[in-house]
């Protein structure tokens, strides 16, 4: 597997890594914990959603369910690649401690 960040500037992928560690925050705050509060007391069985008592439809938690895991599926693309570019800064470090060392 190739390096896709193999010639990019240690600068750029430092800026990247930031920006996407706050869309992953964000993403947190705004999308996934939200989502999986609203499950969490879409089930619950004294649930608010269930107005007449007699229990939320299936399809109901299924629906909140799919967003939910929708939500997921994009926290875990933004963290892969959130991944690869810290472990693209903290590579390019060690090689400079290591440059560095060899040259004393």
């Amino acid at each position: 597997m190739s390096d896709p960040l193999k010639d990019v500037p240690l600068h750029s992928v430092c800026r990247e890594a930031e920006r996407l560690t706050h869309e992953l925050i964000d993403h947190f705050e705004q999308n996934l914990v939200p989502r999986t509060r609203d499950v969490h007391e879409l089930v619950k069985p004294d649930s608010p959603f269930s107005a007449d008592g007699t229990g939320v439809l299936d399809v109901t938690v299924r629906s909140q369910v799919a967003k939910l895991l929708e939500s997921q599926e994009f926290t875990e693309q933004l963290f892969i690649k959130t991944r690869q570019h810290l472990e693209k800064i903290d590579q390019s470090i060690n090689q400079s401690i290591a440059g560095g060392i060899a040259d004393e």
